[in-house]
């Protein structure tokens, strides 16, 4: 992480500082960095959730054609490649709610954000010389319905182990941020 990341992660987890010092903190990030301090907190998050990574904080955020994530597991490189399950829709909703405090209505979908997501990610090469890589999937902004996507996992799991097998991914993982639990994830299996 660089420093005014790893600063404004620190800060954010060690709940140090006020509400105040964090926004103007975060002002002061470029958007590169914004998205950089988002995916740490979540890889951090999900870290300790899980137990895979000695010092989660012992990670860096890749550029562009590598996964967002590189750490190491067992003293060897380890990436994590991160996407957001959200419904676009619905989160343009929010927004524009937000700048002209006028609600419009709308559905939400659970399944489809969940499946362009997966897709698309395992579709996706990347760079990473050889070491491994997972997929964490995350809910943020728009929390899980879970007895849908527990559904959805459960109906397409041969289709989602086909992506599977013909992504470069070891594992997929399925997080929620905002109750730090890990609500799913598929290994890949040995040929």
């Amino acid at each position: 992480m660089n420093s005014k990341v790893e600063k404004m992660v620190r800060l954010i987890i060690e709940g140090e500082a006020a509400k105040a010092v964090k926004a103007a903190l975060w002002d002061i990030l470029s958007s590169d960095e914004r998205k950089q301090t988002n995916e740490s907190l979540v890889f951090i998050s999900f870290a300790n959730a899980t137990g895979l990574i000695h010092d989660p904080f012992k990670h860096s955020n890749e550029n562009q054609e590598r996964p967002d994530i590189r750490t190491c597991i067992k003293g060897l490189d380890y990436y994590f490649e991160l996407g957001e399950i959200t419904d676009e829709g619905y989160a343009k909703r929010i927004s524009e709610l937000h700048k002209t405090k006028r609600e419009s209505g709308g559905g939400l979908s659970q399944v489809d954000p969940l499946a362009k997501m997966l897709k698309q990610k395992c579709e996706k090469r990347y760079v990473t010389s050889g070491a491994p890589v997972d997929l964490l999937l995350y809910y943020w902004r728009q929390g899980p319905y879970e007895p849908v996507i527990q559904d959805y996992l459960r109906t397409n799991r041969n289709e989602i182990e086909k992506l599977l097998q013909n992504s470069q991914f070891d594992r997929i993982w399925i997080y929620n941020y905002g109750r730090k639990e890990t609500l799913w994830h598929l290994e890949r299996k040995l040929m």
